[in-house]
């Protein structure tokens, strides 16, 4: 990555600890049936979208994980900006499905956290399907915030290559 801008670049291990989190807190929710957890991780997602580099997951990996050795930085050639947008959508997802279990409609509650849980999923494995439609939104001429396409040549989405 030489010669590269830092500001193009993102630790897919910061990403994939805050993913697998995320999901395992939604998971936690479902199986305890406590819409509390979904607003809990809907509450990560915005201190995160706020200010990135101090959401509470990717805390626990900068200060826990990296410190003890147990996961290393994998930094890639890749626009954080589509990653905070898939973010912003996940606090959207989530704040909705908080709302409807906390007010009764469990089907559409549980409906959307199980939609979460199968994008994050996919997403650990390689495509975002948030930053896919931030590169979407790019492609259609958007601009201001979606003025940035995809760096590498892969599919819109897809985790850049090392």
């Amino acid at each position: 990555m030489n010669g590269h801008n830092p500001q193009n670049t993102v630790d897919q291990n910061e990403l994939r600890t805050h993913q697998i989190l995320i999901l395992s807190g939604l998971l936690i929710g479902f199986i305890s049936d406590r819409w509390e957890w979904v607003a809990a991780q809907a509450l990560v997602f915005l201190l995160t979208v706020i200010s990135p580099a101090h959401g509470p997951y990717v805390l626990v990996y900068r200060l826990v994980l990296k410190p003890l050795g147990w996961l290393g930085p994998d930094i890639r050639e890749d626009r954080p900006q589509a990653h905070r947008f898939a973010m912003s959508i996940g606090l959207v997802v989530t704040s909705l499905s908080s709302y409807l279990l906390y007010t009764g409609h469990p089907l559409p509650g549980w409906g959307l956290v199980w939609l979460i849980l199968i994008l994050g999923s996919i997403a650990l494995a390689g495509w975002c399907a948030g930053c896919f439609t931030y590169y979407m939104l790019h492609r259609l001429g958007i601009g201001g915030f979606f003025r940035y396409g995809p760096i590498t040549d892969v599919f819109p989405g897809v985790r850049p290559p090392k």
